[in-house]
């Protein structure tokens, strides 16, 4: 996502890689896998862009008689950014993992399943779309990372 502004800051680059890295040594069965930071991305956007300085909050809500609010000021206190995105990143990791295990064919079922979906159901369904993504070379897990990840917490 380098075309957004958030994800070319050093403070960014430097959250998602401390997130990576302590969740690889925590399960070092499974390391890091190529498609963890696309999961890992949005959360940190999502998680960052709802946190709420304490300061300017209380300002707004003078006047106003605001029902928790003290609780959800600490639910979304900047300064806990980073460990709430590692918090999620984990829960969503705990359904999604299955697709970055590597077996004895030395082939995630991440990478099994997204070439079966290309070349099986969307070549069936839009044969067109699937020869322009293999001229193209774009690999199917580059784009179905998300997609396996958002069904497996779905099914979940």
């Amino acid at each position: 996502m380098q075309e957004n502004f958030f994800f070319r800051r050093l403070s960014t680059q430097k959250k998602l890689l401390d997130i990576l890295f302590i969740y690889s040594k925590l399960n070092p069965d499974i390391g890091y896998r190529q498609g963890m930071h696309e999961l890992l991305a949005p959360i940190l956007w999502v998680v960052d862009c709802d946190a709420v300085d304490p300061g300017s909050a209380k300002t707004a809500a003078i006047g106003e008689e605001v029902e928790n609010e003290g609780m959800m000021l600490e639910i979304l206190d900047p300064d806990f950014v980073e460990h709430d995105a590692f918090n999620l990143f984990c829960a969503l990791m705990q359904t999604a993992r299955a697709f970055y295990e590597v077996g004895d064919s030395k082939t995630s079922p991440l990478v099994n399943r997204s070439r079966r979906i290309q070349k099986d159901l969307l070549a069936a369904v839009d044969p067109e779309l699937e020869q322009h993504l293999v001229s193209i070379e774009i690999l199917p897990q580059i784009y179905l990372v998300s997609v396996h990840a958002i069904c497996a917490v779905v099914h979940s």
